[in-house]
């Protein structure tokens, strides 16, 4: 039993006659009667009274029919569903990302699913870099969106958010009352909030070597992988620490103010990694293309 049995079949049902159902299925009535003597010795079953004047479905054939008509709709839903998955609208994608990135980039991500009406379920995992790289090796993540900068031969890389550092300064600090960008010489004697870098080149390496190009080693009390609790202890007056530009406009209650910094080259952005050599689903790969074309 194929498709075009089932075809035929529902056609000749729902007209009542072999002829009716020839004209709709554009074909010529022998065939057609011979198509459905065929289905009905395939199944084993009688489908059609054929002993009046016009066909009559036995109860078998009303049995019959409702399966078909669910089949035919099933089908239907495949053939929908495999097309897009091969276009990219459907499908499951899933992404480690910094907290910058769930933030900053996946709302927008979600807006676009949304919008396009796109069939995408996208799982975000937040965790520490070199765990993250790990599971794309292992497959188990699609892509990783993460702060530090990665040199691997198996890894492509490429910016999706590009933007200043800034700094942030406890309440009622001497800075604030300064005009201007504030230089890395300014904070020569502060304690500093700073993040981890365990793999690849982040922040604090670009930071560290600002130090010391003004002249001093910073002073660094605390390293840590989220920039919300170190915003939250400079608020509490345990030092100071440095955040994205895009982390100004959040508007959390309890955040200090962020200062832009003199030095222009202190910049930082956000890189969508993904495996060279295993291509993406083509979910995955329609996501990540809309995150580089958005932000990038």
């Amino acid at each position: 039993m194929d498709e075009h049995r089932l075809k035929c079949f529902v056609a000749v049902y729902e007209t009542g006659s072999v002829s009716a159902a020839a004209v709709r299925l554009h074909m010529t009535q022998p065939p057609l009667s011979i198509l459905l003597r065929k289905l009905e010795d395939e199944l084993g079953v009688t489908l059609f009274d054929r002993s009046g004047h016009r066909l009559a479905p036995t109860a078998t054939g009303e049995l019959f029919y409702l399966r078909a008509k669910s089949l035919q709709a099933n089908i239907s839903a495949m053939r929908r569903e495999l097309h897009e998955s091969e276009q990219g609208a459907r499908g499951t994608v899933r992404i480690g990302c910094a907290t910058a990135a769930s933030l900053f980039i996946m709302p927008s991500v979600m807006k676009h699913i949304d919008e396009q009406q796109l069939h995408i379920t996208v799982h975000v995992y937040e965790g520490e870099s070199t765990y993250m790289l790990q599971r794309l090796r292992e497959r188990s993540l699609d892509m990783v969106i993460s702060r530090s900068h990665f040199i691997a031969p198996e890894f492509e890389s490429r910016v999706a958010m590009d933007e200043p550092l800034r700094v942030a300064l406890p309440p009622g600090h001497r800075l604030l009352a300064q005009r201007g960008c504030v230089h890395m010489a300014d904070l020569r004697d502060e304690r500093f909030l700073l993040h981890n870098s365990l793999l690849g080149t982040g922040i604090s390496d670009m930071l560290m070597r600002a130090c010391h190009d003004a002249g001093f080693s910073p002073q660094v009390s605390y390293t840590g992988v989220e920039t919300l609790p170190m915003l939250f202890m400079v608020q509490q007056g345990l030092g100071i620490a440095f955040a994205p530009e895009s982390f100004a406009t959040l508007g959390v209650q309890g955040l200090p103010p962020l200062r832009a910094l003199a030095d222009e080259a202190l910049r930082t952005h956000l890189n969508v990694v993904w495996h060279r050599h295993l291509p993406l689903a083509p979910a995955g790969a329609r996501l990540r293309d809309f995150i580089l074309e958005q932000h990038g």
